[in-house]
């Protein structure tokens, strides 16, 4: 199975000394698409041509579902066989999917029946889980439904979802809402909820975070001093790889400067990560 650093962005470059170039592709400031496009690719893998009559392919699917149904089976072994079953993709295996997704009371089977249903792109499913959506209790279990909607690329019905359950009484979004409508591609939402976060009185870690993410709708002169000064003084690997993708994101002139000069980090990783950056800035690569 492929495994894929969600973190780890291609962005656009010409040189050290100049910003970014108008017209070469910036991939970071489109991470909604290259998810998308992940989510493409990765799904070729599971919707394979397979005869579901044929012989090989019942005997696996009668041991997956006989490993699930034992007494004896752990939530591990269930989850193991919910895991070995996506790859037989057959409507008989979808509909087992839906049926725990209804019906099973461990909220992690649930979630990975759902999350399988996502990779094998299974619209047969989509009426299954709308209804789900619409008599289920647990928002968090509904905005999966929504996001796994968004991987089935329907983007609207999967808002649309969102939108019955997801304002507050002010008519504030929900937050734990906020991922789902990103992936639905509902941007000024999603922007004006980082900017009314950003407004209120918050420490540098959650500043720092919501920096970044707002460079994804455009921000860029109020993110851009603590997203550097982060990349500066924090003594956090992890911060400071993300600090780089945020500036490649914001691609001025002074970013792209910061970024070139990690290139001789100390810290090893943050140095070949500046350096893969500067390299792939250059040629506008996707992220293919």
């Amino acid at each position: 199975m492929k495994k894929i650093t969600f973190f780890t962005m291609l962005f656009i470059l010409l040189m050290p000394a100049f910003a970014q170039e108008e017209g070469v592709y910036n991939r970071f400031r489109h991470s909604r698409d290259e998810y998308i496009e992940i989510g493409r690719d990765l799904a070729k893998d599971y919707n394979r041509d397979i005869d579901c009559n044929d012989k090989e392919i019942r005997t696996d699917i009668i041991e997956y579902k006989s490993i699930f149904h034992s007494d004896t089976s752990s939530i591990k072994s269930k989850r193991d066989a919910l895991h070995g079953l996506v790859y037989t993709n057959c409507q008989e295996v979808i509909n087992f999917y839906v049926g725990l997704i209804k019906n099973d009371l461990n909220q992690e089977i649930r979630k990975d029946a759902l999350l399988y249903l996502g990779w094998l792109r299974a619209k047969s499913s989509i009426p299954s889980l709308v209804e789900v959506a619409g008599k289920e209790n647990n928002l968090a279990f509904i905005v999966e439904i929504a996001v796994t909607l968004c991987v089935m690329e329907e983007f609207e019905l999967a808002a649309s979802i969102l939108d019955r359950v997801c304002f507050n009484e002010d008519n504030s979004v929900k937050r734990i809402c906020i991922g789902g409508y990103a992936y639905a591609g509902r941007d000024e939402l999603v922007k004006n909820y980082y900017l009314s976060e950003w407004e209120k009185d918050i420490d540098e870690e959650q500043q720092f975070s919501i920096a970044l993410k707002l460079t994804e709708y455009g921000v860029y002169d109020i993110t851009f001093p603590i997203i550097k000064e982060t990349l500066i003084n924090s003594t956090h690997t992890y911060k400071r790889h993300s600090a780089i993708s945020g500036l490649a994101a914001i691609a001025t002139e002074e970013a792209i400067e910061l970024i070139q000069n990690c290139t001789n980090d100390n810290d090893i990783v943050v140095a070949n990560f500046a350096k893969f950056v500067m390299e792939c800035l250059k040629e506008g690569r996707r992220y293919k």
